[in-house]
Order: C-alpha cells, then sequence, then structure tokens
C-alpha cells in the first residue's frame, strides 16, 4: 500500500477505504451524542408560584419580613445579625412585584410575584449597608428602593 501525494494506488483500497471512513465516522458520532445517565438526582424542576415560601438548605441568622406595596418598599431596615439572612417577601400591592438585594457577591431576587403571593430570597450579607428595590418594569423609579443596614 503506497500512498502519492494522498492518492491510494490501490483500486481495492479506493472503493473499500470511503465506505470504512463512513463507517467509521458514523459510529463515532452516534457515540459522541451519547450523554452520561445521571438519574433523577440531578434534576430540578421550578417551584410553583405562590404556594408558600421557597425552602433552601441554609438556616437563616436573621429573618427579615417585607411588604411588597404598589410603589413602596421600606426605606431604611436594620438587621441585628450579618450572615445569611432571609427576606420574606410578601406582594400586598395591586400589580406583580420582587424584590432584589444588591450584596457583595452581586444581586439576588425573588421571582416576580403576583397580588398576594410570598417567598423567601437567602443572601449572606456581612456587616454593611445594602441596597434592596423591586426590580420589576419602572418601580425602582417610582419609590420602590431603599437600604438594608446589617449588624450597624
Amino acid at each position: 500500500m503506497a500512498c502519492v501525494l494522498g492518492e491510494l494506488r490501490s483500486p481495492k483500497l479506493t472503493r473499500v477505504m470511503p465506505a470504512r471512513v463512513v463507517a467509521v465516522l458514523s459510529a463515532a458520532l452516534a457515540l459522541g451524542a451519547c450523554g452520561e445517565d445521571r438519574g433523577e438526582g440531578l434534576r430540578t424542576t421550578p417551584a410553583k408560584v405562590g404556594t408558600g415560601t421557597t425552602s433552601f438548605s441554609i438556616s437563616a441568622d436573621a429573618t427579615v419580613p417585607v411588604s411588597l406595596t404598589d410603589y413602596r418598599l421600606p426605606r431604611n431596615v436594620r438587621v441585628a445579625r450579618s450572615g445569611v439572612v432571609a427576606f420574606e417577601a410578601t406582594n400586598d400591592g395591586q400589580v406583580a412585584h420582587a424584590l432584589a438585594v444588591v450584596g457583595p457577591a452581586g444581586q439576588a431576587r425573588t421571582q416576580t410575584l403576583k397580588p398576594g403571593e410570598r417567598t423567601t430570597v437567602e443572601v449572606r450579607l456581612p456587616p454593611g449597608t445594602y441596597k434592596w428595590y423591586c426590580p420589576v418594569a419602572d418601580h425602582e423609579r417610582r419609590g420602590m428602593v431603599g437600604r438594608v443596614r446589617v449588624a450597624e
């Protein structure tokens, strides 16, 4: 079997080679598309909105109930202990709202809540002052913004 500039000299190999190449490439693609089956343990499903609070495995060092009313959010809230702070947000307004807290690791927020719904978001906050607001539409501009002071 000698090759000259990529050209096969054996007529038998020229007929067999393309079929083998196609078979090998097909098998490689089929095996490459197979993923690892990790079972049900890694599947996630979203929680239903409005069925109560969302639970997390971290236990909170402090809990802050937050009433989200139309275009109002408490301006200055004090939290006595630093660490994991659970914000229990309830939409007591007539339109959809959410709660976002900007901490050292970035923004943590709830899903958008319909009137009457509630949820909890937990954020790790060291001592300091942090911004919280409603990230829905123009609600922040309309007054749904304030500060959370932790262990100050």
